[in-house]
């Protein structure tokens, strides 16, 4: 069911869990209002003397960094100044009502309400506030969003601060969301059919089984009857009075918070604020907040449930207490140690889905907050086919571990060091964190009393607390949690397997206690990845892009280097590299072994070091570094800290020069992966997707989705031949580095591990393999699984010679496309939640253009909705700028969109790796990132209208639907 929570609770889950190598789970956390005092008794009353304080319990001040406050009407204010995206601010409205609100008659409607929001306000009728966001460059989706869950609803706003009136007209648009949504009848009817989509689209095997397992989960709580999709009967036929009654009764000023994050005058957004938000008003009957509550604790209860296109089986173990605190040092102590325990226990869940007798794929123990008002500890687990009754043991087996034997010091240690790590870094990245995600922290301020102090005060704290965390009080954490009483047991299968009973579940349980369970044995990892460093290689050529910033080495194997330092991520720095050559260097039998070459080599470890040993050794390194093999190149994509970089190079000599062939981890994968694919079989979106690769590329097999099968081919000694051979000849390799580093000091790093790597000379060139996709005019429909909906997707492709000016116009078509169809699709004809347009055309080895249109639907409408496509496309070939009468000025919002989007990617290092990856790719002048202008001015009708003409051409098109089966 982790799925499926992960799906439901749309967010209510988000923020927990860090894993090794990611930043903090609380990386800035809140203070709540100061808390008041009562009085009482009269004035001959003897006043006793209170307890003393103690102020590890109080809560924390908020972070200096924020300025907040109260309105008289009880709206709240969050401002904090910070530049990342530069040039940027976000504008939020959280609003502390979500679906536990709803009254019967109303399930499903505070999901409504938000909708509403973008259908007309007082300032601006209709979808007028969607379409002037668009005219100043910001995205429906990416930057104009809204999110609700059981507990609350976010609307998310971004807009440009260059000029005074975006950030004006942003707040304009937080105060009609706050108070003057206008509900129209006419965008209310029209709304309702961009929900029932949206609910459509949420359709499937994991929303069928969370609807089983709620009521069971939440027992006894409104969790369990107000899931925030709702009832459709209720969407379908709910009257406008009934939907306007939740705005009313809880979008007031004391639920509400206003948050500014950006490059803002903090004194001046302040009174702004004050002087558009002062004048809301509480309703007069105020309804109270309806609390939620938590399940009952009266024994443990099971759930059971399969369904026939369930992708896997899921073992889940929850036990459910009332949320805690998160305001004070003292929680800020527990919230360290729950990440240390769990820390710990995914290190120990790693080493046990690496054996061979591991009951389960993958398994996890997590404390989290469940939603709002429930915190859980859980542990979770994929069981293998025919182990669920195993699986459900090793859970309860290694929490009863723990509590038996405790942790070792060795782990305890190692942990230690991974989160003090994390601290450290979330520290060092305060200055470029994402202005989201420190948004998403005051929310959490606002509606959950989270401590935020910043991540400098945390560090602090964290370092604080580290050495004082004891064996002794890790192994009792779990039992803080509660027993039976307070338990949950889901287990979730496909149709047809083999599962307990609930009495049997319960029995197994019990029988566990009576085990006799070993102690834990730890395998120290060696002390360094690299005892000696290997013999340098030199830089023999260097020069310099001024333009960009750019510098070229040649090694002298024959590597080339590029190295473009910024100031854009604080302590972050990007890598990618590629070589031609690919699975293109082998035939079609040699495929079947070439395929999977990357994870063999991957589960088997470097040079000495098994996967588990060498998990270990990077304990505490903040970097990732991912090996890949495509048609036509081999690559390797990592990111680190700055202070990581060298065991990060270390790793990528290792993998490149020195991999291993763990032949026994290569079968435990194999097995993993043919379990994988046969609870993939039962996935109708995942089946499309494998049946329309086929007919698109007339079952080429290099194109084909593997079957489990197609695993029994494997020959794990020519996987890794076939990857040794790509990695193991560095001579045609380019390695691109993107961050914040000194090039005087990475240089010498680049010459020992790069410049070392074994070279032969080797030059090769993409290969063209034939691949073609079917030709002519092709439609393809799929009857597959029983969720009431349908996918389409329509591909235009034909050869097409590529030019840059032909890059950017199918660029321009697909942006252009995409606003129209939505306009049209969803807003108008009210057919789809979604729909998206995007073309490219291939450089190499073959020249050929792609352009795809995709979308969910009502599997009724299916042939209306393409033939709306069809019908805006030969509209756009007459008038690109125009919709109808009363909609214009697509062309403007392209250029505007195209330009403030450029903004901010010209500052992140993704985009820039990226950038650079495909310009020394085909030999480009790099600098062209920096002509904007060149892009903006082919947005003009006439090169739309011969865009759309020569490439929208529905002679030659693929059309795949995916429709039920009933």
């Amino acid at each position: 069911m982790k799925r499926v929570l992960a799906l439901t609770l749309a967010g209510a889950l988000a923020g927990a869990l860090a894993a090794c190598g990611s930043s903090p789970e609380h990386t800035t956390g809140p203070t709540p209002p100061p808390i008041g005092s009562d009085t009482a008794g009269s004035a001959t009353a003897v006043v006793a003397t209170p307890p003393p304080v103690d102020p590890d319990h109080q809560p924390l001040p908020l972070w200096p960094e924020v300025r907040s406050g109260k309105l008289a009407n009880g709206l709240t204010y969050y401002i904090l100044p910070h530049k990342k995206p530069e040039q940027r601010a976000l504008l939020w409205l959280a609003v502390n009502a979500g679906s536990v609100l709803e009254d019967d008659d109303q399930r499903g409607l505070a999901h409504f309400d938000e909708h509403m929001a973008f259908n007309g306000t007082k300032r601006f009728p209709k979808n007028d506030l969607v379409h002037y966001l668009q005219s100043i460059g910001m995205r429906f989706g990416a930057d104009l969003n809204a999110y609700t869950n059981f507990d609350q609803t976010v609307y998310q706003l971004e807009v440009p601060t260059d000029k005074p009136e975006f950030m004006d007209k942003g707040l304009d648009i937080l105060r009609d969301w706050a108070g003057d949504a206008v509900y129209d009848k006419d965008q209310v009817e029209s709304e309702r059919g961009v929900v029932r989509e949206e609910w459509r689209l949420g359709r499937g095997a994991n929303q069928r089984l969370f609807d089983k397992e709620a009521p069971v989960l939440f027992a006894g709580s409104r969790y369990a009857t107000r899931n925030t999709i709702g009832d459709v009967d209720i969407i379908d036929h709910a009257a406008r009075d009934t939907l306007y009654r939740f705005y009313k009764d809880w979008y007031r000023p004391d639920l509400m918070a206003v948050i500014v994050v950006g490059e803002v005058d903090p004194a001046q957004i302040e009174q702004t604020i004050k002087a558009k938000f002062g004048d809301l008003k509480n309703p007069t009957n105020e309804r109270a907040r309806v609390h939620a509550e938590v399940p009952k604790a009266d024994g443990t209860r099971v759930t059971i449930e399969t369904d026939r296109e369930a992708v896997g089986t899921s073992v889940e173990v929850y036990n459910m207490v009332p949320t805690r605190s998160r305001d004070s040092k003292a929680d800020d102590r527990r919230l360290v140690v729950e990440q240390v325990y769990r820390t710990i226990m995914a290190e120990r869940f790693a080493t046990l889905r690496r054996k061979a007798d591991a009951p389960f794929l993958d398994a996890s123990v997590r404390i989290q907050t469940l939603v709002r008002e429930i915190d859980a500890l859980s542990r979770e687990a994929d069981a293998k086919p025919g182990h669920v009754e195993d699986t459900l043991k090793a859970l309860f087996t290694e929490v009863l571990r723990v509590e038996r034997h405790g942790f070792l010091q060795s782990e305890l240690d190692r942990a230690k060091i991974a989160v003090a790590r994390q601290y450290e870094e979330a520290e060092l990245q305060e200055s470029t964190i994402p202005s989201r995600a420190l948004t998403t922290e005051i929310v959490r301020n606002f509606l959950q009393h989270e401590l935020m102090i910043g991540p400098k005060a945390e560090r602090v704290l964290a370092n604080e607390f580290l050495p004082t965390i004891s064996l002794d009080e890790l192994n009792k954490l779990a039992t803080s949690f509660g027993g039976a009483d307070n338990r949950v047991i889901a287990i979730s299968a496909p149709d047809g397997t083999k599962l307990p009973t609930k009495d049997e579940v319960l029995h197994i349980v019990a029988d566990v206690a009576k085990t006799d369970i070993p102690a834990w044995e730890d395998k120290g990892p060696a002390q360094k990845l690299m005892e000696t460093p290997p013999t340098p290689g030199k830089v023999t050529k260097e020069k310099t892009n001024d333009k960009i910033g750019v510098t070229e080495w040649t090694l002298s194997n024959g590597v080339r280097v590029i190295v473009k330092p910024t100031d854009f991520e604080a302590d972050s720095v990007a890598m990618s590299a590629w070589s031609p050559g690919g699975e293109a260097t082998v035939n079609d039998t040699d495929y079947a072994n070439a395929r999977w070459a990357v994870p063999v080599a991957e589960v088997s470890g470097v040079g000495d070091f098994d996967a588990d040993t060498l998990q270990k050794m990077l304990v505490g390194k903040q970097m990732r570094v991912q090996m890949s093999v495509d048609d036509y190149s081999e690559g390797i994509s990592a990111t680190t800290s700055a202070k990581d970089l060298e065991t990060m190079l270390q790793l990528v000599y290792m993998k490149m020069a020195k991999p291993r062939l763990d032949e026994p981890q290569v079968g435990v994968w194999k097995q993993a992966i043919e379990t994988r694919l046969g609870d993939l079989a039962r996935d109708p979106g995942f089946q499309f997707n494998k049946l329309q690769s086929a007919a698109l590329y007339k079952n080429n097999i290099r194109e084909t989705i593997p079957e489990p099968a197609d695993l029994d081919k494997l020959d794990a000694k020519k996987a890794f031949e076939f990857y040794k051979a790509r990695f193991g000849d560095a001579s045609d390799f380019t390695f691109v580095f993107v961050g914040s580093f000194d090039p005087a000091k990475l240089k010498p790093l680049v010459e020992t591990y790069l410049g070392s790597l074994p070279a032969k000379g080797r030059v090769e060139k993409e290969k063209d393999l034939g691949i073609r996709k079917v030709a002519g005019q092709v439609r393809k429909e799929w009857k597959i699984g029983e969720a009431p909906k349908a996918q389409v997707r329509i591909d235009f492709h034909a050869d097409e010679s590529w030019t840059r000016d032909k890059d950017r116009d199918m660029f321009i078509l697909g942006q252009l496309l995409t606003m129209r169809l939505t306009d049209d699709l969803r807003e108008d004809k009210s057919g789809v939640y979604g729909i998206g347009a995007r073309g490219s055309i291939a450089r190499s080895p073959h020249q050929e253009r792609t352009f795809t249109v995709a979308f969910g639907c009502d599997p009724k409408r299916v042939d209306e909705l393409i033939k709306a496509v069809y019908d805006q496309i030969a509209a756009m070939e007459k008038d690109p700028d125009k919709l109808d009468a009363d909609r214009s000025g697509y062309l403007d919002k392209v250029k505007e969109t195209y330009k403030r989007t450029r903004e901010t990617d010209l500052r992140t290092n993704a985009f820039w790796a990226g950038w650079l990856t495909n310009a020394y790719h085909y030999g480009d002048d790099p600098a062209l990132v920096l002509d904007i202008d060149a892009l903006v001015k082919r947005v003009t009708a006439d090169n739309v209208k011969a865009a759309a003409k020569r490439w929208l051409d529905a002679k030659s098109t693929f059309t795949a639907v995916l429709l039920p089966e009933k």
